[in-house]
């Protein structure tokens, strides 16, 4: 096991201390992934849906995430992906805690679409922030320390989510709320200087 970490870290070995920091926020945000894995589960559990139901939030889901990335892009380009990232972070992390609120479908499918909306727009920024703080030489690397800290997160979250979920499915929005603001934070503590320092 040790020599399978080394031989990770030393692949990874040259890159920025700010490719690094990104990919750390990458983890914790999508260590948070806890809610649509198990969002299907909620609805037949908890809330009754049926199975057309529980189709029709997960299509809104999927339409506010390419919404979401689209738009993503569209305020990179204008605004910056620092604003971006920070703001879909701090933006998201509330958003987790209301959908308890919501337990009709119409309701539920309009939040989970702008959570989706909000919560991916993030995306675009970070590969844009990834390919600007990344050497030439490195870039390619980057993006793959990147995506390694998606997999991951997204191995990690599920399994805490199931875990939370033994105790009550509400945790679990409480846990993703909990992870997206820790990665807004550490990403506002350690780029809001760089960001200043570039324009």
């Amino acid at each position: 096991m040790k020599k399978i970490i080394s031989i990770y870290l030393d692949s990874f070995k040259g890159l920025s201390q700010a490719a690094w920091l990104l990919a750390v926020v990458m983890l914790i945000n999508r260590m948070g992934s806890m809610v649509i894995p198990f969002l299907g589960l909620y609805m037949t559990q908890v809330l009754h849906f049926d199975i057309k139901q529980v189709g029709i939030v997960l299509m809104s889901y999927g339409i506010g995430s390419v919404c979401g990335s689209y738009i993503g892009g569209w305020l990179t380009d204008r605004i910056g992906s620092f604003k971006v990232q920070f703001g879909s972070l701090v933006l998201a992390s509330p958003l987790f805690l209301l959908i308890p609120l919501f337990k009709e479908v119409q309701s539920l499918s309009i939040m989970i679409f702008t959570l989706s909306l909000i919560f991916d727009a993030f995306r675009p920024a970070n590969s844009v922030s990834v390919a600007s703080y990344a050497k030439p030489e490195n870039i390619t690397r980057a993006f793959s320390l990147n995506r390694l800290a998606i997999n991951l997160g997204f191995s990690i979250g599920p399994a805490a989510a199931g875990f939370l979920a033994t105790i009550s499915f509400n945790w679990i929005f409480y846990g993703n709320s909990f992870a997206v603001m820790c990665a807004a934070v550490i990403f506002f503590i350690f780029f809001n200087k760089r960001q200043k320092e570039q324009m």
